[in-house]
C-alpha cells in the first residue's frame, strides 16, 4: 500500500514537473514563436490580398498580452489604407484554452486610416476580394459538392444570432485606451475627416469628444455610454460638443439628404428573453431630429421625438418583431407586429392594432415639414387604426390585407392653413408635368370647358368608373380589395405594375398635392381622401364633377368637355358608348393616345378586348342596355384636332 502511494506520488512529480517544463518552454520561446507565426500570417495575407502588411515588432508582454509597433496596410496598387503605430491586445486565457478569443484589453496609439476613392478606383476594395474565389481552381469535385450540401442545409436563426452575438461581445473589451484616431474618407474632391484625441473605456464605462470635419464644415459630437460584453449590453449616446446639432456627415454628398439631430440615444442587449430563442432589446431616441431626402418630402421634416423600444426575436426558422416594440413619434405611439420567415415557402407578416385614442394626437403629432394641407388642423373625438397583412410569397394569391381607420363622435373643429373647403366651390387649378406647371384653368362655371355632371354624357361617366373606380359611390375613399389585387399582381411580376388608387385618391392628388413621387405624399394623400370622405366635405357627386374637369386626356387636354372637342369635335355630353370607352381607355397613359391608331387612322384590334371587358362590365352593373352591348363597335372616327396631330405623325 505504501509502495503504491509513494509511485503516485512520483507520477505526480514527474507530472508536474513535466508541466511546468512546458510552460517554461513556452514562455521561453513565446516570442520566437509569435514572430514566426506573424510572418505566416502576413505573408499570407499579402499573397492572397495582393497587399503590403507590415509589423515592424511583435512580442508578449506577459503571458497573455501582445504588443505591436509599426503596423501598416497598402495596397500593392494604391494609397496607404492604414497605419498604427502601437496596438497592445490582452485576451483571457483560460477562454482562449476553450477555443474562444476573448479580448480584455485594448491599446491603440496614433491611428490612421485613409479611405480613397476616385472614380472608380479605391484603395480597400483589396480586401472584399473573395479568398474562397482566389483557391477556387485548387478546391476536389467532392469537397465542393459537400459545400454545396452545406450551403442548402436551412439555418437556425436562433443559433446563427446566438454565435453572431457571442463573437462580437467577445471582441468588445472590458477596457480600452485609444489615443490619436483619425480617419479621412475621400471621394474624388469630397473629403471627410474624424478626429477623436482619445477615447478611454474603464469600469465598462466611456465619455469621449469626436471632432468632425467634412470639406470646409466642422463639428464636435460628444459620445458616451457603457459597453458590457459579460452581460451582451451596450448603450450610446450622442449629442453635440459645441451646441449645434449633430449632423451625419457623407450622406449629403452621397445621396443628396440630410439628416441631424439634437440627441440619439441607443441601447442594445443580447439574450434569450423568451422562452428558448436568442432575442435583442433595446431603444433609440432621437431628439430634434430632421430628415431631408427628396423622395421623402418636398420640406425639410422634423420630429421634435422618434423613438423605438424593440424586441427582436431569433426564431429557428423565422425573425420576428416582438408586438413588445413600442414606436413612439410626439404624441403618438404603436406597437407594430412583423414576422418574416426567408426559407421556403418565404412568408411576411405585418400587423398593427392602435385602440381608441384620442384624435387630437394624431394630428398634433404629424411631422413638420409634412402634411403641409393638414397643419393647424383641430378635432375632437377619438380614432382607432388596425392593420393586418400576410402574404406567403409561393403563393401569392394568399395575401391578406386589411385596413382601416375608425373614428368615434369624430369631429374637425378647424381645417388651420388647409384648403380642403375648396372643392365645392369655384378654384383655380394648375396641372403639372414633371414638377413644372404647364396649364393653369378655372375649375367653375366660369370656364367655358366646364361642365356639371349632368351635361357629361352618361356612357362616359360609367366607362370612366368601371375603368378607374367600379365601387366610387359606394366606398368611402379607398378599396382594401384593390390593394390587395395590386400587391398581388407586383409580387407575381416582381416589380411595379399596378397601383389600387381610387378616383377618390386620384382627385385629392391633382387638387392638393405636389407631383413628387415621394412616401409623405401618399401618406398626405391617404389621410385628406379619408377626412374628405368620412366629413363628407364635399359629395360624391361633386368630387366626380372636378375629377372629370381636371383629369389630362391628350397632350395639354384637360377634362372631359375639352377632350371630346379635341378627339370628337362634340359637346361632352353627346359622345357615344364607343367613343366614352376609347376616352377612358387613355387616362392612365394620355400621351400615348396616338398608339391606339394605325396609320389608317382606325383604333388597332388590340383594344378590342378591352372594349369587350369594359362594356361587359358596364353591362352587367345594368349602366347600358343590352342593345347598346349588341351595336357596340371597338373603333372611332377622330374628328377634331386629333384627327390633324395623328395624320402628321404618319406623314
Amino acid at each position: 500500500m505504501i509502495n503504491n502511494s509513494l509511485d503516485l506520488r512520483r507520477i505526480i512529480l514527474w507530472l508536474t514537473a513535466i508541466l511546468l517544463l512546458v510552460l517554461l518552454s513556452c514562455l521561453l520561446l513565446r516570442n520566437p514563436v509569435l514572430r514566426l507565426l506573424a510572418a505566416s500570417k502576413i505573408n499570407h495575407f499579402n499573397s492572397v490580398y495582393n497587399a503590403r502588411l507590415n509589423i515592424d515588432k511583435a512580442r508578449f508582454e506577459g503571458v497573455s498580452t501582445i504588443f505591436l509597433t509599426g503596423i501598416s496596410l497598402i495596397p500593392a496598387q494604391g494609397d496607404s489604407l492604414l497605419k498604427i503605430d502601437t496596438l497592445i491586445v490582452s485576451v483571457d486565457p483560460w477562454k482562449l484554452l476553450a477555443g474562444r478569443l476573448n479580448i480584455t484589453f485594448v491599446e491603440i496609439r496614433n491611428l490612421y486610416l485613409i479611405v480613397n476613392r476616385k472614380d472608380s478606383l479605391t484603395n480597400y476594395s483589396f480586401l472584399f476580394r473573395s479568398k474562397r474565389s482566389s483557391l477556387h481552381d485548387s478546391i476536389l469535385p467532392g469537397q465542393q459538392q459537400r459545400d454545396s450540401a452545406l450551403n442548402s442545409q436551412h439555418t437556425d436563426y436562433s443559433e446563427a444570432a446566438n454565435r453572431i452575438f457571442r463573437w462580437v461581445f467577445d471582441k468588445i473589451p472590458a477596457e480600452m485606451d485609444v489615443s490619436n484616431l483619425n480617419i479621412r474618407s475621400i471621394t474624388n474632391s469630397h473629403t471627410v475627416n474624424v478626429h477623436l484625441d482619445r477615447l478611454l473605456i474603464k469600469e465598462r464605462s466611456f465619455s469621449t469628444t469626436i471632432r468632425i470635419r467634412e470639406d470646409t464644415m466642422q463639428s464636435g459630437w460628444k459620445a458616451e455610454g457603457q459597453l458590457d460584453s459579460r452581460n451582451r449590453y451596450a448603450e450610446v449616446a450622442l449629442s453635440s460638443a459645441d451646441h449645434k446639432k449633430v449632423s451625419i456627415p457623407y450622406i449629403g454628398f452621397k445621396w443628396d439628404a440630410g439628416i441631424c439631430f439634437d440627441s440619439l440615444k441607443l441601447s442594445v442587449s443580447a439574450g434569450r428573453f423568451r422562452d428558448e430563442e436568442e432575442s435583442i432589446k433595446g431603444s433609440f431616441a432621437f431628439t430634434g431630429l430632421q430628415v431631408f431626402h427628396e423622395k421623402i418630402a418636398a420640406d425639410t421634416v422634423n420630429f421634435q421625438k422618434l423613438g423605438v423600444d424593440y424586441l427582436i426575436n431569433f426564431e429557428t426558422d423565422a425573425i420576428e418583431l416582438d408586438s413588445a416594440t413600442r414606436v413612439t413619434f410626439n404624441d403618438l405611439d404603436f406597437h407594430p407586429y412583423l414576422r418574416y420567415r426567408p426559407g421556403l415557402p418565404k412568408q411576411i407578416t405585418l400587423r398593427i392594432n392602435k385602440p381608441i385614442f384620442p384624435a387630437c394626437q394624431l394630428f398634433s403629432s404629424l411631422p413638420g415639414g409634412l402634411f403641409i394641407n393638414l397643419r393647424g388642423i383641430e378635432t375632437s373625438g377619438e380614432l382607432s387604426f388596425h392593420l393586418d397583412f400576410y402574404v406567403d410569397l409561393s403563393q401569392p394569391d394568399s395575401l391578406k390585407f386589411e385596413m382601416e381607420l375608425k373614428r368615434q363622435q369624430f369631429r374637425v373643429l378647424s381645417y388651420g392653413k388647409g384648403d380642403l373647403l375648396k372643392l365645392d366651390s369655384s378654384f383655380i387649378y394648375t396641372a403639372f408635368e414633371e414638377d413644372e406647371p404647364v396649364r393653369t384653368f378655372q375649375v367653375g362655371p366660369e370656364n367655358p370647358n366646364f361642365r356639371k355632371i349632368s351635361q357629361i354624357s352618361h356612357f362616359l361617366q360609367y366607362a370612366v368608373m368601371t375603368s378607374e373606380d367600379g365601387g366610387f359611390y359606394q366606398h368611402r375613399g379607398f378599396l382594401p380589395e384593390a390593394f390587395r389585387d395590386a400587391i398581388i399582381a407586383d409580387i407575381k411580376e416582381g416589380r411595379f405594375v399596378r397601383g389600387g388608387s381610387t378616383i377618390s385618391m386620384q382627385l385629392v392628388k391633382n387638387v392638393f398635392l405636389s407631383r413628387s413621387k415621394t412616401v409623405a405624399r401618399k401618406l398626405e394623400e391617404a389621410l385628406i381622401v379619408w377626412l374628405i370622405e368620412n366629413q363628407q366635405i364635399s359629395s360624391k357627386e361633386r368630387m366626380y364633377e372636378v375629377y372629370l374637369n381636371i383629369i389630362e386626356w391628350g397632350p395639354l387636354i384637360y377634362g372631359a368637355n375639352e377632350a371630346s372637342r379635341f378627339y370628337f369635335n362634340k359637346d361632352a355630353s353627346k359622345l357615344t358608348l364607343a367613343e366614352a370607352i376609347f376616352m377612358a381607355s387613355i387616362i392612365p397613359r394620355p400621351k400615348w393616345f396616338k398608339y391606339n391608331f394605325d396609320e389608317n387612322g382606325h383604333l388597332r384590334a388590340s383594344l378590342a378586348d378591352y372594349y369587350r371587358l369594359v362594356s361587359t362590365k358596364m353591362l352587367g352593373k345594368g349602366w347600358i342596355t343590352q342593345q347598346d352591348f349588341d351595336r357596340l363597335v371597338p373603333d372611332v372616327e377622330l374628328k377634331g384636332p386629333a384627327r390633324s396631330f395623328l395624320l402628321s405623325l404618319h406623314r
